[in-house]
């Protein structure tokens, strides 16, 4: 197995927001393991998306990961209210690979790091790509204030962090 720092598990709505913000190709390009679960798969509801998502899955960059124990995953749903069955198998899916979880979701985020799972977000991912200059700074803080428009519930003052903490680089 990889170790712990280079298995990324996605959920939803990371990968929504990086298809929306079209940051996938680049994304995938990271030099981790990209896994997720059926169950955040079944949740793709735009043909686009699902169409995009399917061509990563095809080439192995995104490795659906269908292992997970039913009963692991029901444990945590029934012990963590206000999850989905989906954060629950992306849940149980970082805890058995010891990865890091990628997620934007305030109630898994705030499970996550109840456990001492290491949680990240798509401003975290959109850091990296800075840093590994998959991205110029520009295009980061292009996304950065396109990223508002496409999800209502982001953390504006993070993001102008981010913003202000790039122009100073």
């Amino acid at each position: 197995m990889l170790g712990k720092s280079k298995i990324l598990i996605n959920d939803s709505c990371v990968l929504f927001d990086l298809a929306d913000l079209n940051l996938l190709n680049d994304f995938f390009l990271l030099e981790y393991s990209f896994y997720t679960t059926p169950q955040v798969i079944s949740e793709i509801r735009d043909e686009v998306q699902l169409v995009e998502m399917g061509k990563f899955i095809d080439n192995s960059s995104l490795i659906v990961d269908s292992n997970g124990d039913f009963e692991s995953i029901q444990l945590i749903y029934d012990k963590y209210a206000g999850l989905s069955y989906a954060d629950s198998s992306v849940l149980e899916l970082a805890i058995r690979l010891e990865g890091i979880l990628l997620s934007s979701d305030k109630a898994l985020r705030n499970i996550s790091k109840r456990i001492n799972l290491d949680v990240r977000g798509v401003l975290w991912v959109i850091k990296e790509l800075v840093i590994k200059r998959m991205i110029s700074k520009e295009t980061a803080e292009m996304k950065l204030k396109e990223y508002p428009k496409i999800n209502i519930r982001v953390p504006l003052n993070e993001i102008k962090k981010l913003i202000n903490d790039l122009q100073k680089e």
